[in-house]
């Protein structure tokens, strides 16, 4: 959903002197040409009417697969402030930042943010007064509630599958797991504005949650509508729909799934969080193990949910657990390749987690042949 790049921008000009115009100019490191990026929209107060100069003191350089980013490029500005507050690392203190957003036409956000880039900030060729700032952070606030259902219907319409056809369980997994991808964006942009919660509430499209905060507000009451940083699937899910999930949650093959990403969570919190800090990827083999986990536990629990049902499809959900043994195999061929540098007990489960995902493809595949007698 966020494309970040400050590790990658080398030095940058934002011109704003043009009233409902952004003009970007990058630098990324690795890229031949500067990138120019033309925005609808204005900065807010403290950079609207300014040009803007800015250079990252240790840029990276960009990924091969990302260098072919076009020259010129246009979208519409979101948030873009030099004094939005953010705590610095290892010290009980906020600094200001330099914080660029823009969203494309793709139903991508991109971020730039940080707070060590050294910053010149010109006069201002026209001054933005308390109201038009009010008014763009609106219009931003509204973009980004746009982009959230935008992008959320993509990935939820946006299946690994081949040509495999879509159960509804599947689709509802996948909408559930989008939801809980933006929220948790949404959730760190806004945790530490005064009024964050309303404007979580706003941009996840949480009409019902908004007014439980204003009646709050009119009666004195609390309220539970606090965010939290985190959504379950149970929060997602209406009452039935949970019901149904929840009773397939003991299945002990699905036991067995929630088990291992816990271990997996716990031993390697570490590198787990050095990489959100970093906003990076986890280093191999732990990559392949996440996205093993992240792509057999929808499935399984969907295929699970589907054998509850009367008239149920064993020959495509045999075929989408084959997937599944195929992922898990390569894992498990991954952790034994690296087998000197991993924990024994990971690599056992994941080889004994292969043996049961495959026998439950294995039943599925015996169902399909006695429904087609």
């Amino acid at each position: 959903m966020i494309f970040r790049i400050t590790d990658y921008v080398h030095y940058g000009t934002l011109d704003n002197r043009e009233r409902g115009t952004v003009r970007l100019t990058l630098q990324l490191m690795g890229m031949p040409h500067p990138v120019n990026i033309t925005l609808q929209g204005d900065c807010l107060q403290d950079l609207a009417g300014c040009v803007v100069d800015f250079r990252n003191p240790s840029p990276q350089t960009l990924p091969a697969e990302l260098t072919q980013i076009p020259e010129h490029i246009q979208g519409v500005a979101g948030d873009m402030t030099a004094s939005r507050r953010m705590p610095v690392k290892g010290r009980k203190t906020m600094e200001n930042a330099l914080y660029l957003e823009w969203f494309t036409s793709h139903h991508d956000m991109v971020l730039l943010e940080s707070t060590v880039f050294s910053i010149k900030v010109s006069l201002p060729e026209w001054i933005m007064d308390s109201c038009e700032e009010q008014a763009q952070i609106m219009a931003n606030q509204q973009m980004l509630r746009t982009q959230v259902k935008e992008w959320s219907r993509a990935y939820s319409n946006h299946q690994e599958d081949g040509s495999l056809p879509d159960h509804h369980w599947d689709k509802r997994l996948r909408e559930a797991e989008a939801i809980a991808i933006a929220y948790q964006e949404v959730f760190q942009k806004y945790r530490l504005n005064p009024s964050g919660d309303i404007r979580v509430a706003f941009v996840m499209g949480w009409d019902e949650v908004l007014d439980n905060i204003a009646q709050s507000e009119e009666t004195g009451t609390p309220c539970s509508c606090k965010s939290t940083g985190m959504l379950s699937l149970f929060d997602i899910l209406n009452e039935q729909e949970a019901r149904e999930v929840q009773s397939c949650m003991f299945h002990p093959l699905f036991q067995q799934v929630m088990e291992l990403t816990d271990l997996c969570q716990h031993r390697f919190s570490r590198e787990i969080n050095k990489a959100q800090r970093n906003r990076t990827g986890p280093p191999e083999p732990l990559n392949q193990i996440f996205y093993c986990i992240r792509y057999i536990t929808p499935r399984i629990l969907s295929c699970l949910l589907q054998e509850k049902e009367d008239a149920a499809d064993y020959c495509t959900m045999a075929a989408r657990m084959a997937l599944c043994v195929e992922q898990t195999r390569q894992t498990v061929a991954a952790l034994d390749i690296r087998g000197y540098q991993m924990d024994g007990e990971i690599a056992e489960r994941f080889s004994s987690l292969l043996e049961e995902v495959n026998s439950f493809q294995e039943s599925l595949a015996t169902q399909s042949r006695k429904s087609n007698l």
